[in-house]
């Protein structure tokens, strides 16, 4: 079983160097850390449920695939909906506490 310090180590390496959950599980896969299909991996829902099923040989080397790997692009600039959303969700906000008097 993994050690504390490399589960939480594969937590914060895991935030900086992929964006979805599933780049996790794809790089145990493609590093053949774990064998294709194996059911912990393909049914876990977070990461620390993968952390606690893998050998503290196997976070090792979890831990030099996320070390290696390129850190994601992270934009800076949020889609046209998804502003709008906020936009309207502020104005019912607004709407909402115009009236109201201390």
């Amino acid at each position: 079983m993994a050690t504390e310090a490399q589960t939480k180590y594969i937590l914060d390496l895991a935030v900086l160097k992929t964006k979805e959950f599933k780049e996790v599980k794809e790089l145990l896969y493609s590093a053949e850390i774990v064998k294709p299909g194996a059911q912990i991996v393909a049914n876990a829902t977070g990461l620390a449920e993968i952390s606690n099923a893998l050998t503290d040989l196997q976070a090792s080397r979890l831990i030099d695939v996320l070390i290696a790997a390129k850190e994601p692009t992270r934009s800076r600039v949020y889609a046209t909906g998804r502003v709008r959303k906020t936009i309207a969700a502020l104005d019912d906000i607004k709407a909402s506490i115009e009236d109201w008097g201390f």
